[in-house]
């Protein structure tokens, strides 16, 4: 009974896509001993996992400046408790969000954003020359292990459950074999960003272990036809655990991580269609504005339902694409299959004015900004609050007259 429960759990976990990892900020040391340098010793630890998590670097802590902070790890600490762990005491941390940032940004170090791309394990083992696929619940210590460094470094990871779809689906030859196209197909009803293949050799104590990283989603898989990313580890099995899933975290922070330390990389244009109400608004322009990437966000021009968004960005654009379609409400619209009304050619000027949608500053109301439809009717639907602070361009503002087809985005929320 409690399997089965275990069984439909998991079932309701299948939509996958981009996860949000929430224990960035947080550390559990153990703590050997009570004393104060035992105590100072685990803060510092403490602050060298949250920093490797947030940046995503596992060679961080080998920055001058960051080497330097650790040395006063409490004053990056927000709140600290003492709990236990299989036994053993433990010192609780929490971390300052603000405070760790501006860390990391004088150590011009990276940024990865609690939004991550999901991998999907796929792992097979060999032991005396018989191979089988590691299920989500097989309470493998193999598996074990990967879940707790790869909870250590801030990657969401899922095991397929092995019932009879999947058990059907792929065979041990192939994830042996490395073939992409059943692995791929295997893999669409858990709607991951990226794919793990692990092959491990057990040995005793001992285990070799050889993993390809797949870094799209299952349905972009085969049509891509991308190289894998690939690693080898081998020795102790919590070691060796530890350095692919290390390896394989570097990878992903690679492609999503920010750098931070360096000025804006100037205005980057986007036109997002199929904004239908304020709150469409309101909830994407905070979403823009919550990315890594993004050093601000300015509205340039309201017209039918699409936004012309201008995005300061901190990174290169393909690194804020990457990180913006990590979000499934928000598509990218290819050439010619938006059958809206084009944004361009009906700018916005100084007053706001637009054929069909204008927001304006209200004047027997200063909290308010009121949207106003085309034929000049107050929209009582459309109220947008003052402290959203809406950024009209002004009249010496170039705005771009057309955005080109591959930065013009779809919102489905």
């Amino acid at each position: 009974m409690l399997r089965f429960a275990f069984f439909m759990l998991a079932l309701l976990a299948l939509p996958l896509n981009a996860a949000t990892v929430n224990n960035l900020y947080q550390a559990q040391v153990v703590l050997p001993d009570t004393d104060k340098q035992s105590e100072q010793t685990a803060r510092q630890q403490g602050l060298e996992q949250v920093l490797v998590k947030v940046s995503g670097q596992s060679k961080v802590v080998d920055n001058e400046v960051i080497r330097k902070a650790l040395t006063n790890s409490s004053q990056y600490i927000s709140q600290f408790g003492v709990g236990s762990l299989n036994g053993q005491q433990t010192l609780d941390m929490t971390f300052d969000r603000v405070q760790v940032h501006n860390l990391l940004t004088q150590a011009n170090a990276t940024l990865w954003s609690d939004q991550r791309p999901a991998v999907l394990v796929w792992l097979v083992k060999e032991n005396n020359r018989e191979r089988e696929i590691v299920w989500d619940q097989s309470s493998n210590p193999l598996q074990t292990e990967m879940n707790a460094a790869a909870n250590q470094r801030g990657v969401p990871i899922l095991m397929p459950i092995g019932d009879f779809e999947d058990i059907t689906a792929v065979s041990v030859p192939d994830l042996w074999g490395g073939f992409v196209e059943p692995v791929a197909n295997a893999s669409l009803r858990y709607n991951p960003e990226a794919i793990l293949i692990v092959r491990a050799r057990e040995d005793g104590s001992n285990v070799s272990l050889s993993w390809q990283l797949f870094e799209q989603s299952a349905d972009r898989l085969v049509a891509s036809q991308v190289v894998p990313k690939e690693g080898q580890v081998s020795g102790e099995l919590v070691a060796a655990t530890r350095d692919m899933v290390n390896q394989i975290a570097d990878q992903l922070a690679a492609k999503y991580a920010v750098q931070l330390g360096g000025e804006s990389r100037g205005l980057f244009s986007i036109s997002v269609a199929n904004i239908q109400t304020t709150e469409d608004f309101f909830t994407l322009e905070r979403m823009l504005t919550s990315l890594s990437s993004v050093a601000s966000v300015d509205v340039q021009r309201l017209h039918a339902d699409q936004v012309l968004f201008g995005v300061n960005l901190l990174t290169t654009e393909e690194a804020f694409k990457r990180e913006l379609l990590l979000d499934r409400r928000i598509s990218q619209v290819s050439e010619g299959s938006y059958t809206g009304q084009a944004l361009a050619g009906n700018d916005m000027d100084a007053s706001g004015s637009s054929d069909n949608l204008d927001v304006t500053r209200s004047n027997e109301d200063v909290t308010t900004n009121t949207v106003i439809v085309g034929d000049g009717t107050n929209s009582p639907a459309a109220v947008i609050p003052a402290q959203s602070d809406i950024a009209l361009p002004t009249r010496s503002e170039v705005v771009p007259s057309s955005v080109s087809a591959d930065n013009q985005f779809y919102w489905q929320p």
